[in-house]
């Protein structure tokens, strides 16, 4: 539990880290009272008092009155204690979510209450300083309707594609963009807002999304695949994205599975991605029917038979060896398999159920799933908004001043 430090010269220090936790409390919890703020932290009262008194006057907080105090049929006779909880005007947070084919975007409030949301379609892949003048200018427009100025921006956070250094926001390598190779993500939005950027790469804001908000809640691990113009991976181990170095880790679309295969733009050959990916699955059940995109293909899958079941059939092998090999590597509880496609997704993890319950068992925790989910841009979005947070929360002032290379 944390103190007070007796030392005066680290007071301020204290202080501040003090603060944080408290209002980290009060943003999960929703509404939080002094006396159970001292039973959660292990603080004085006095402290606590000061803490809450500080938060108010500096208008992160406010007392919740009223019928708005929560379980008010469970109150016992008495006086009641006075409930606070975070002001949602405080601040607000930007969460992005792109790739080469569309971005979307959304703010949040100061307690993270959904305040407005867009997305769009590129016409064709943009440049990456073309993909960030149109991010850009989506949240300019998002932020001018709600009536937000840039001043009351706390940070943007952001789910690129390709490989991420998540501490300097830097896209390391992403082949379907121009121009997204070493590029300065962070950087660049930085000088548009004069706010701080959080960068990680999309599929580890999607499993963010996935464990703390999808059907894989409160799972203690689990891998996602997701499939779009390629394959992205993301481990959560402990409720903890699993990173090597300080960056994103689990480019699980290069892994080969074919030496002699295509070759890929990685410089490797028969990586998984190329056989693997929205227009490979289009191309299979073209020889059905015509399929120009995501939304025929979820029609055409929608209409089942023997004929869909033999065009999909090489793809859901494919799919079914990636998640095999990952399931012996990591073990995790759960594999989640995202798609903009229902019907897709629900097809990649029947197949990798079905191989998992005849051929796998030794592997991994007994009850261990595949989970189906279907791509939302809003969840992914808000879970780029958690970075935000989680980074405020963790560093409070100095995060507010921080500057990316």
């Amino acid at each position: 539990m944390i103190q007070d430090d007796p030392h005066p010269e680290r007071a301020h220090l204290i202080r501040e880290r003090n603060q944080r936790l408290v209002l980290r409390l009060i943003f999960r919890q929703g509404a939080l009272s002094q006396s159970k703020a001292v039973q959660r932290t292990g603080l004085k009262a006095p402290t606590v008092f000061r803490i809450f008194s500080d938060l108010e006057l500096n208008g992160l907080i406010e007392a919740v009155h009223g019928d708005d105090t929560p379980n008010v049929k469970n109150r016992k006779k008495g006086r009641r204690p006075v409930n606070y909880r975070i002001r949602a005007d405080a601040a607000y947070v930007v969460g992005v979510d792109f790739w080469a084919r569309s971005a979307a975007a959304v703010i949040q409030d100061f307690a993270g209450s959904l305040i407005a949301q867009r997305d769009l379609c590129f016409a064709s892949p943009p440049s990456a300083e073309d993909a960030v003048d149109i991010i850009a200018d989506l949240i300019r427009d998002m932020l001018g309707e709600a009536g937000i100025g840039t001043e009351k921006l706390l940070g943007i956070g952001v789910g690129a594609p390709g490989s991420v250094s998540v501490t300097t926001g830097v896209v390391h390598f992403y082949a379907r963009i121009p121009g997204m190779t070493e590029y300065p993500l962070a950087h660049s939005l930085q000088q548009r807002f004069s706010v701080p950027v959080v960068v990680t790469n999309n599929a580890s804001i999607v499993a963010l999304a996935e464990h703390r908000y999808g059907q894989a809640h409160g799972v203690s691990s689990l891998f996602l695949f997701l499939v779009r113009a390629g394959v992205g991976g993301a481990f959560i181990q402990n409720g903890k994205l699993v990173s090597d170095r300080n960056r994103t880790a689990f480019e699980v679309g290069h892994l080969s599975i074919d030496p002699a295969g295509k070759a890929c733009s990685c410089g490797n050959r028969g990586c998984l991605e190329l056989y693997l990916n929205e227009d490979a699955v289009c191309d299979a059940l073209s020889s059905l029917q015509p399929c120009r995109g995501i939304e025929d293909v979820e029609r055409i899958l929608a209409m089942g038979g023997p004929e869909v079941d033999a065009a999909i059939a090489p793809i859901l092998e494919v799919s079914t060896h990636a998640v095999r090999d990952i399931r012996r590597i990591l073990a995790p509880e759960a594999v989640v398999i995202v798609t903009r496609s229902a019907k897709l997704s629900e097809r990649l993890a029947a197949a990798a159920s079905v191989d998992y319950a005849h051929n796998d068992q030794r592997f991994g925790p007994a009850g261990a799933r595949v989970i189906a989910s279907e791509y939302s841009p809003t969840l992914a979005c808000k879970a780029a908004c958690d970075l935000v947070y989680e980074e405020y929360f963790a560093r409070g002032g100095e995060f507010r001043n921080s500057k990316v290379g």
